[in-house]
């Protein structure tokens, strides 16, 4: 069987998705969206996967359930009177069906609020999550350059290049052979200071790759406070993009 061959088992109602990799072991998980996962070596019998994944049937459901009230509270929020962050604050949203049809959607920030602009054709939870991306972006756009420039001249390093998208399991990268750093879009929903601590993480790379004790020392050099960033971060992890 290739090594990328999926199956499907069934758990009651709920589809589990069988990949066949290069594990040592069987792993079961919940995604963020509900759906549910297996990874496992190809050696292994789909019957013994199976049994695997019945025996944790009710850890299943009850993550299940919990992800997927996540993503409808989530739903709610991006609704006209719903709330978003932005640099840490908590703000009011509000919802304008006044675009076009087919424009792209877009956020504007003014008096403590944000205006999220879609088209009224199309002014579902998606639309209103792009376009806060869009406000997410534009704020990045301002707040990184004199970050960027800052650390670049305590560290002694340069970086290459800048890319902002939506990442749903880290708050950025850095390709140390590229000097190529990626940030996450959702960054803008945190304070300023957990903004910059990331900055510092990915520039450090550039000095040492791997997250060991030289790494820690030097962050603790660079950004005193990196943990404290970190546990803010850790409190309200990304999220992933609202389904149409």
């Amino acid at each position: 069987m290739p090594q990328t061959a999926q199956q499907t088992i069934h758990l009651g109602t709920i589809d589990v998705t069988v990949t066949r990799k290069r594990v040592s072991r069987v792993n079961l998980r919940v995604r963020r969206d509900g759906s549910v996962a297996v990874s496992a070596p190809a050696r292994v019998p789909l019957a013994q996967i199976r049994a695997f994944v019945e025996s944790r049937e009710d850890w299943v459901r009850s993550a299940r359930s919990q992800a997927l009230a996540r993503q409808a509270a989530r739903a709610h929020s991006l609704q006209d009177g719903g709330t978003t962050r932005l640099l840490g604050r908590t703000l009011a949203l509000s919802v304008e069906k006044d675009l076009p049809s087919g424009s792209a959607p877009h956020a504007t920030c003014a008096d403590g609020a944000v205006v999220a602009h879609v088209d009224a054709a199309d002014a579902g939870p998606a639309s209103v999550d792009l376009a806060l991306q869009s406000l997410w972006r534009s704020t990045l756009e301002e707040l990184l350059p004199p970050l960027l420039e800052r650390y670049e001249r305590l560290m002694g390093v340069r970086c290459t290049g800048i890319r902002l998208r939506r990442m749903t399991s880290r708050w950025g990268s850095c390709n140390v052979r590229t000097g190529r750093v990626t940030l996450n879009l959702e960054l803008a929903c945190h304070p300023a200071s957990s903004v910059e601590s990331v900055v510092a993480h990915e520039l450090c790379h550039l000095l040492e790759p791997s997250h060991n004790e030289r790494f820690h020392a030097l962050m603790d050099g660079f950004c005193p406070w990196w943990r404290e960033a970190r546990a803010e971060l850790n409190s309200l992890p990304p999220t992933r993009p609202v389904l149409p």
